[in-house]
Order: C-alpha cells, then sequence, then structure tokens
C-alpha cells in the first residue's frame, strides 16, 4: 500500500485537494512572472515519446478581447443554426474568458497524430492547473472552444491542433470541493 506522508509533507496533497474550477474572478491582473511559472510547469508533463506536443498563446487586454469577441460572435452563428438549448455552457464559458484577466491558448504541435500527444497536452494543462492553484491562482479548462474552433484556430493563425483554452486570474471565490468517487468506486485490483 502506499502511504499519504509523503503527499502530507510536501504540500501535494493540499495542492491536488484545494484545487477547483474557477469561474469568477477578480478584476486584478497577474504579473507575468507567475504566468511563466505556470508555462513551465506545464512543460515538466510527460509526453508520448518525449514530443513535448504542447504550445501556449497568453491572452491579455485587447488580444484576449478580439478573441472572446469573436469566439462569442462565432457561438452565435453556431446557436442560429443549431439552437441555443443544444450549446451545453458555451456561452457561460465565454463569459468567464472575457471576464478573467489571462486566457491561454493550448494547441497539440504533435505532427504525428497520434492520440498520445493529445494525452501529453492533457497532462501538460493538469500541470498548469495544480502550479496556479499552488501560486493562489485560480482556473478554469475550457473544452467548449469547440464550437468555434476552426474561426478561433483561424484567428489566432497557427499550424497546429486547438484543444483547450485556460481562463487564469484570482479568485473571486474558492468553490467547496464537489463530491467525488471514492477508490473503490472507480476502480478494479485484478492479482
Amino acid at each position: 500500500m502506499f502511504s499519504t506522508s509523503f503527499c502530507e509533507t510536501d504540500g501535494f496533497r493540499q495542492v491536488l485537494r484545494g484545487r477547483r474550477s474557477i469561474r469568477d474572478y477578480l478584476d486584478k491582473s497577474v504579473p507575468e512572472n507567475l504566468v511563466r511559472q505556470i508555462i513551465e510547469a506545464a512543460t515538466l508533463a510527460p509526453s508520448a515519446k518525449n514530443g513535448q506536443q504542447w504550445r501556449f498563446i497568453v491572452l491579455t487586454g485587447n488580444t484576449k478581447k478580439e478573441l472572446t469577441d469573436l469566439f462569442r460572435r462565432e457561438l452565435e452563428k453556431v446557436s442560429e443554426r443549431i439552437g441555443r438549448e443544444k450549446m451545453g455552457s458555451s456561452f457561460s464559458s465565454c463569459s468567464i474568458m472575457e471576464k478573467t484577466p489571462v486566457v491561454i491558448m493550448v494547441w497539440n504541435a504533435g505532427e504525428k497524430g497520434w492520440e498520445t500527444e493529445v494525452h501529453s497536452v492533457a497532462a501538460a494543462i493538469q500541470n498548469m492547473l495544480l502550479k496556479a492553484h499552488d501560486l493562489g491562482l485560480g482556473t478554469v479548462w475550457i473544452g467548449d472552444i469547440f464550437y468555434t474552433i476552426k474561426a478561433l484556430e483561424r484567428h489566432l493563425r497557427k499550424p497546429w491542433k486547438l484543444t483547450a483554452a485556460v481562463a487564469l486570474g484570482w479568485p473571486a471565490h474558492s468553490p467547496k470541493m464537489p463530491l467525488r468517487k471514492t477508490v473503490d468506486e472507480v476502480t478494479e485490483f485484478l492479482s
């Protein structure tokens, strides 16, 4: 059996248990050096064949506004076509991106097309979320960009595959931990 003493002594367990998806942020900028620390944490993730497939674009100020304005316009077009009731949380995600001081667009630059390249980028995002929480910042991993992904990719003009957006800022509040399934509920031990 594994011991939790390692986790408890180095604070890692606290970071894991304390991280939340933050959807409400203070109107306060995030220093670039903290954003750099968060991205550095992302670069320490494992990656398929050490391909380090992740790429990042950090948006603040006018560049963030241009992107979120485009995102909102494109969401409106999609909702006219398929109906707003089929748009899930996309408009809410756009509002979060509009209000947060920093949006990090996360890309998969993998050239092989392997599913494990997607896993690599996801591991990098997880590292970002944990490091941000460790620094006292809040994040939310936004997948709703997929409703308008082609327009966002054209706008940002990169040759990679857009994977996610991460909203980053100082949390206005920290929600309680949602109920989590136990190890026994999600695991089968075979021998």
